[in-house]
């Protein structure tokens, strides 16, 4: 399969990580969150140590939840030219506000700080109902992967989640 181009769910994909209409199975599913619109086959791979990822990767790939954007080639870097804003920092994009958002963020933190372990947890996210609902399981989030992966990668998770969650 092909290693150089960016790994992304398709419309299959995303419409099985909402609803798990075709319940893939742990693994499947797990992978399947992984897979970040950003990522190449290798990184992926070194993602997760299961000796069937690839195998897991291919099997998405055939059944249509993902694909393979090989897009066009980066363009040749245009000149710099020196204005009185070419130091300015750019500003960064709006985070967005919503349920989607922080749900979103907090499976995608999970997963790359917990690997397959984050999949209970993954699966608690989606089914919360409400700001209220989620904002206790997020917590529960929190207090686990402190433990997992240590308070600095938690509150990082939190400082994350926080941002994006709507005040109750």
């Amino acid at each position: 399969m092909a290693e150089d181009g960016i790994y992304r769910k398709t419309e299959k994909g995303r419409t099985e990580i909402a609803t798990r209409v075709n319940k893939l199975g742990l693994r499947e599913r797990t992978m399947l969150i992984m897979v970040d619109d950003k990522t190449t086959r290798s990184g992926l791979l070194s993602r997760s140590a299961h000796p069937s990822t690839g195998d897991i990767l291919d099997s998405l790939l055939a059944q249509g939840y993902i694909e393979i954007d090989t897009g066009p080639a980066p363009a040749a870097a245009a000149p710099v030219v020196e204005t009185a804003h070419a130091h300015a920092t750019p500003a960064s994009p709006p985070i967005e506000v919503s349920l989607t958002s922080a749900s979103r963020y907090a499976c995608r933190a999970l997963v790359d700080l917990m690997g397959p372990a984050a999949d209970d947890l993954t699966a608690l996210i989606e089914k919360a109902k409400g700001v209220e609902d989620l904002a206790v399981v997020l917590e529960k989030c929190r207090v686990i992967l402190q433990g997992m992966a240590g308070k600095q990668k938690a509150e990082a998770f939190w400082a994350g989640v926080s941002a994006r969650l709507p005040k109750a």
